[in-house]
């Protein structure tokens, strides 16, 4: 996981799979405390699960969330805090990006690409792009050469899907 991927939400499904699958949830959501269980066992436990967060985190951000004695449930709370601090920034520096896309000397594989990247990251962080407006920025930023394809997606009732576009 890493702050640029903006992969919080997947991260966090996938890991919370992990160890629903593995038995240790109660870990990461707070149902058991070492004064709850076998002290000796839930702190063996709460390290692997504490490992598994950290091998699964980018350098710099571990470098943000490592914490001396912390608890796996601390170090999970932490997380969620730095992402979803992050979040609305985030949001409205992509929005921005992707409001004044441009082709540019790029293909348009890679400027459609480009496109649905962003809107996925946005999507990530719960600022869905609706997919008229995906089509929408998609022709604003075509170069003169695509005018003749622009206006054809511009007139068609419905416009069409970012896809099909």
């Amino acid at each position: 996981m890493d702050l640029d991927q903006l992969n919080y939400d997947a991260w966090c499904e996938l890991f919370q799979t992990h160890c629903i699958g593995f038995g240790v949830v109660d870990h990461i959501d707070g149902s058991a405390t070492p004064e709850t269980s076998n002290s000796t066992q839930w702190k063996k436990m709460d390290s692997i699960v504490k490992l598994w967060i950290y091998g699964t985190v980018s350098q710099p951000l571990l470098q943000m969330i490592l914490k001396r004695n912390a608890t796996a449930r601390q170090v999970w709370l932490n997380l969620e805090r730095l992402f979803r601090d992050n979040k609305d920034a985030k949001a409205i520096q992509l929005d921005n990006e992707l409001r004044s896309i441009s082709l540019g000397d790029q293909s348009i594989t890679t400027y459609c690409t480009r496109i649905k990247t962003i809107a996925d990251l946005l999507d990530n962080i719960d600022s869905s792009v609706p997919e008229k407006n995906l089509v929408t920025y998609m022709i604003n930023g075509l170069s003169s050469k695509f005018d003749n394809i622009a206006t054809l997606i511009r007139h068609r009732s419905p416009l069409p899907s970012f896809l099909e576009a």
